[in-house]
């Protein structure tokens, strides 16, 4: 009985799913696949699968190997057998599996199941799909248990050895050592694996104990003194493979796009992160330019797992952001396209999240999906082809109750009060009207043009607090600091850009902007801003003005560096291809030191 199933390399995509109450539907899945067997099954059930590249070209499985991983019905047993696929047709993409007695031990829905396809030590692709068992009500005669074929073949060797060399444990042991250090070296590309082999190692074990103490064939002290040194030999080459990342049990929540290009560099980074109590740490990420198709960089589809590194260090850190420009959408006037990469970013996002750390995501130019008026001849938008401010603001979770956000309803823009006294704002630089001119479009083009609204700029006069040290994110840089933008593209610029000068003096006054707005502000003594950090110009550069020291962050996509653009291309596919940064900032001292992950170097500053 063959069942057949085709997988797209770079095509295929489904929904981010959290771990906790893991269940996939077909409606997550822009292709969804599907086998079913029955219980008991031994040999009978088959599946041929084709694998095609994006263009449709069969992927070559020359020298590739075939893994089937799962988690059975109910999420108690787990499957890793690498001994009963075949590769039939290397140059065609194709290859055959033939499912295991052992993988029909229950009935119901596998919790996961998909193939891992390995060349030369490295994961080409894992291929998802949904599996069902039906169940066999005359013969329930399979005792369900973990089923790791690597294992199988490393545990019948002992028994192999304990025969080859009779009885001599020690000689047997020592040849088994051999083994096991080997095999956690040849499977050191899959975190997951090791830890369920050495779950299996450990329970085999047992088992092997009370059997030689039942058969007498050494002392109880002996055996003892050899298991001992077995598990510490196991748990040597365990971290000296893994160096200690034994943390990722499930290996699809942090396959985003390929996952990650280099977790060592990650571990070693989140652990140079000062952990000083008087410092509070900020992750800031930017200009992520998350895309499903791009016709305008190359390699920008794989922007998404870039969210994947500021992420890893969120239980390191006292805050991430991130930075808008999220998606790369806008200028086509496709809201079903930008509508899909918002909410694919926001929930990746949140999926990870797995501590107490407030994790920000803030507004761009690309995001709300306005035309680009450089490509159209008619640069305007219908209210039809946007996201709306109040879709965003569903979709980044400015309507989510968070006590420790403090915003204006459900605004972008907001504060959080952070350890040592700092209070962190996020500034919305695209706070976009959405009104209409006589031909039914929007007046405004947040594509071309940032703004701040009278609205956001008085919550901020009111809000500003000169005895905490203050921090400020904003997408859009200000008003020219850097050189950039103009009058006619920055509205209202000029009266943050005042505003911040007077905190950081201490004054009382109004300032009347050149559009017309007015923003009351009364401060009672000078206020204290450690830095003003943007985005949006994919640069690392910094700027004091007016003892005000203003910071940009180059963006995570990798092929649109404004500064080194073609460098920073050819770092695709190793950690430098992401950057971003974590802020340290010592309010005693007034130091703030930006630790630059990826591409780029470290930065530091007194205030």
């Amino acid at each position: 009985m063959s069942m057949y199933l085709k997988f797209r390399i770079g095509k295929d995509k489904r929904k981010l799913v959290p771990i906790s109450g893991f269940e996939l539907n077909d409606a997550d899945s822009n292709n969804p696949q599907w086998i079913q067997g029955r219980q008991n099954e031994d040999g009978g059930r088959q599946v041929f699968v084709d694998l095609e590249d994006e263009d449709g070209s069969p992927v070559n499985l020359t020298g590739a190997n075939a893994i089937f991983k799962g988690v059975l019905p109910g999420g108690e047993y787990k499957i890793w057998d690498h001994k009963h696929s075949t590769i039939i047709d290397a140059q065609a993409g194709r290859f055959r599996y033939t499912f295991p007695k052992r993988a029909m031990a229950i009935a119901g829905s596998y919790k996961q199941a998909f193939f891992e396809i390995f060349r030369e030590g490295t994961r080409l692709a894992t291929l998802e799909f949904n599996f069902e068992v039906l169940a066999d009500l005359v013969e329930e005669n399979i005792i369900p248990s973990d089923y790791i074929t690597p294992f199988e073949d490393l545990y019948g060797k002992l028994k192999e050895y304990l025969v080859k060399f009779n009885g001599d444990f020690d000689a047997a042991m020592a040849q088994w050592k051999k083994d096991v250090a080997d095999l956690i070296t040849e499977l050191n590309a899959d975190v997951s694996g090791i830890n369920l082999t050495i779950t299996e190692i450990k329970t085999q074990l047992s088992a092997l104990e009370d059997k030689i103490k039942a058969d007498g064939l050494l002392t109880q002290a002996d055996l003892d003194v050899a298991l001992a040194d077995v598990l510490k030999s196991v748990n040597e080459a365990v971290e000296a493979v893994t160096g200690g990342l034994t943390y990722l049990s499930d290996d699809m929540m942090t396959d985003v796009n390929g996952g990650y290009t280099d977790l060592q560099k990650l571990k070693e980074f989140k652990n140079s992160i000062d952990t000083d109590s008087g410092l509070t740490r900020i992750a800031f990420a930017t200009d992520t330019h998350h895309e499903i198709e791009s016709n305008w960089r190359p390699h920008m589809t794989s922007s998404l797992r870039h969210v994947l590194n500021p992420m890893y260090v969120q239980d390191a850190v006292d805050a991430v952001i991130f930075n808008g420009d999220n998606i790369n959408n806008g200028g086509g006037g496709d809201k079903a396209v930008a509508n899909y990469l918002v909410r694919d970013f926001s929930t990746t996002v949140r999926s990870l999240v797995n501590s107490d750390t407030p994790v920000l995501i803030n507004k761009g130019n690309h995001d709300n999906n306005y035309k680009d008026a450089t490509v159209y001849d008619d640069w305007r938008s219908l209210p039809s082809q946007v996201l709306t401010n109040a879709e965003l603001a569903h979709y980044y979770g400015y309507d989510v109750k968070d006590d420790r956000i403090i915003r204006d309803g459900n605004s972008a823009y907001c504060y959080l009060d952070l350890p040592n006294n700092v209070r962190m704002y996020m500034l919305d630089s695209y706070d976009t009207p959405e009104t209409l001119d006589s031909d039914g479009y929007l007046d405004f083009n947040a594509r071309q043009n940032s703004i701040y609204s009278q609205k956001q700029l008085q919550w901020l006069a009111n809000t500003l607090d000169p005895d905490k040290t203050t921090v400020f994110f904003a997408h859009n840089p200000v008003e020219q600091v850097f050189g950039t933008g103009n009058e006619y593209n920055e509205w209202n610029h000029d009266v943050l850009h005042q505003l911040l000068n007077a905190f950081a003096s201490g004054s009382s006054g109004t300032i009347n902007g050149a559009t017309g707005i007015t923003v009351k502000y009364a401060f009672e003594h000078a206020g204290t801003i450690a830095g003003v950090f943007t985005g949006h110009l994919h640069k690392s550069s910094m700027v004091v003005d007016n003892d005000i020291n203003y910071v940009q962050t180059t963006c995570q996509a990798v092929y649109a560096d404004g500064d080194h653009q073609e460098e920073r291309a050819n770092k695709f596919g190793t950690y430098q291809e992401d950057a971003f940064d974590v802020i340290e900032i010592d309010p005693v001292k007034k130091h703030v030191k930006l630790k630059r992950y990826g591409y780029g170097e470290d930065r530091e500053y007194d205030y």
